[in-house]
């Protein structure tokens, strides 16, 4: 199966790489040797506990997707593509949290989660399905989850919001191939994300030959530079407390992102080719998954509960005010997502319902005040 590069963001991505090893020989940009042991604990549970599990759950799910789209020949093929399409894409919007190092460094990103998808250049590629697959010309706007979504949900065969399943009969043969190859490509972008994480060695014997053979082999193991963070020729994170204001700007972000992108953008114009997970009918889940990875990312837990070895830990020892009140942010933004009226698209209109709309609107409040207590927490760290 082709690459499905965009080369020269790949160049570019190579190059900043390139620099920063570098950088982290040269004595010039040297940290200290002196850090704090607990701080250092926090860190490395952020890494071990939150960060690498959901990269390789990620990463075997894209792969339970790729095999799918192999064959898509059935009924029940394509709702079970469905259905490993949705877990791989929780796995995903609860990673978000931390798209700074390798999902950015890579280009991973844009590349797996391109949206809104380019429907007239995807329908017009579909036409010329070989040419496409053969040189692995696509763009990121034909690429990655919402490629593969619209192959497999499309419009639905039904009206229920929870069982968005496409006719297999609908589904042509050049859609057919296009999710597969898209797919694939999907599965070993996510296969560098473990692998870039939690080291090359450190990932299974398939992963590593599909990476090798792809031609994606990390450069860099992003999860010792950050544990790393203040130790002498750490560039990236000259002191702890930078590792921990890039934590902190990761989880604001994407609160930001939710409020003021996500849900604001389609709500202002009013289309629903704005809407993120639109054919699958999954935005709203897509949402509080992303409000999820700031709760993971913030409790060093993955279940919902808080580790004494945390950032919120760390947090409430230097203020237990604003740890708290991120806490309190955290909760409240979950459970007014979890409130929005679903799907999301059908409620993006000038004549939707003012309940609906003052549900939507809350939401978006409850991300904002999210990203005020993220942001005050910050300034904590910074002191």
């Amino acid at each position: 199966m082709k690459k499905f590069f965009v080369y020269s963001s790949m160049f570019l991505a190579a190059l900043s790489l390139n620099m920063m090893i570098v950088a982290c020989d040269d004595d010039d940009n040297s940290s200290s040797e002196e850090v704090d042991a607990k701080q250092a604990a926090v860190i490395a549970g952020y890494v071990d506990n939150v960060v690498i599990p959901t990269y390789r759950s990620l990463a075997d799910a894209a792969a339970a997707l790729a095999a799918d789209c192999e064959d898509l020949s059935t009924q029940a093929k394509v709702a079970q593509a469905c259905a490993d399409w949705k877990e791989a894409r929780q796995y995903w919007e609860r990673s978000e949290a931390f798209l700074f190092g390798a999902a950015s460094d890579y280009n991973i990103d844009p590349h797996i989660d391109s949206w809104p998808l380019d429907l007239t250049q995807l329908d017009n590629a579909l036409n010329n399905i070989e040419s496409l697959i053969e040189t692995g010309t696509a763009g990121y706007g034909l690429l990655g989850f919402h490629a593969v979504e619209y192959m497999i949900f499309k419009e639905g065969s039904t009206g229920d919001a929870t069982d968005r399943v496409r006719n297999v009969s609908e589904i042509t043969e050049a859609e057919a191939a296009f999710a597969a190859a898209v797919a694939a490509d999907m599965r070993d972008q996510c296969f560098r994300l473990e692998a870039a994480w939690a080291g090359i060695d450190n990932v299974s014997e398939e992963k590593q030959n599909a990476l090798e053979e792809a031609e994606l082999e990390p450069t860099l193991n992003y999860g010792e530079l950050l544990k790393n963070a203040g130790l002498s020729g750490n560039a990236k994170y000259k002191s702890q407390a930078a590792a921990f204001e890039e934590i902190l700007i990761g989880a604001s972000d994407i609160a930001n992102e939710v409020g003021n992108t996500k849900i604001s953008d389609p709500m202002n114009s009013h289309q629903w080719s704005d809407v993120e997970s639109p054919h699958s009918w999954n935005s709203v889940t897509d949402f509080v998954d992303n409000i999820v990875s700031v709760r993971n990312a913030y409790f060093g837990t993955l279940d919902g509960t808080c580790a004494s070895s945390s950032v919120s830990a760390h947090i409430a020892s230097l203020d237990k005010n604003a740890d708290a009140e991120v806490k309190e942010a955290i909760a409240a933004a979950i459970a007014a997502l979890e409130a929005m009226p679903r799907p999301f698209r059908n409620y993006i209109y000038a004549d939707t319902d003012a309940a609906s709309k003052a549900l939507i609107q809350a939401a978006v409040d409850a991300c904002n005040n999210l990203v005020d207590e993220l942001d005050d927490a910050l300034e904590v760290v910074k002191k």
